[in-house]
């Protein structure tokens, strides 16, 4: 028999996704936003292999939905310092691309933007 109330006593273990840097052109305000950081996801033990086997695959799609999210981002969600929203919509698409498992959350660090 097996017990599937221990998965729920393991805890989740961390997954890197990527360190991301790049910049983003508003030709209406004549701004230019410089993005930095550092991705990390929750999973459970079980899902690890799958999702670091679809996070290799997948590393270009990842990384282009993860711009697109930021881009889209609302400064207010930006200047937020639990970045609650901007976490939220990355675990949504992020989570989106798996096939193999998904993250029961997404860890932003480093985290760093420039508006000029």
């Amino acid at each position: 028999m097996v017990d599937e109330d221990a998965d729920k006593d393991v805890p989740p273990h961390e997954i890197a996704i990527g360190e991301y840097k790049f910049r983003a052109y508003d030709p209406a305000a004549n701004t230019q936003t410089k993005f930095e950081f550092t991705l990390a996801g929750l999973a459970a033990e079980k899902d690890i292999p799958g999702l670091e086997t679809e996070l290799e695959k997948k590393q270009m799609r990842i990384r282009d939905r993860v711009m697109i999210v930021s881009r889209e981002s609302t400064i207010e969600e930006l200047e937020d310092p639990d970045l609650v929203m901007f976490r939220r919509r990355l675990l949504k698409e992020v989570n989106r691309m798996f096939d193999e498992g998904e993250l029961s959350d997404i860890y932003v660090s480093h985290f760093r933007v420039k508006t000029r």
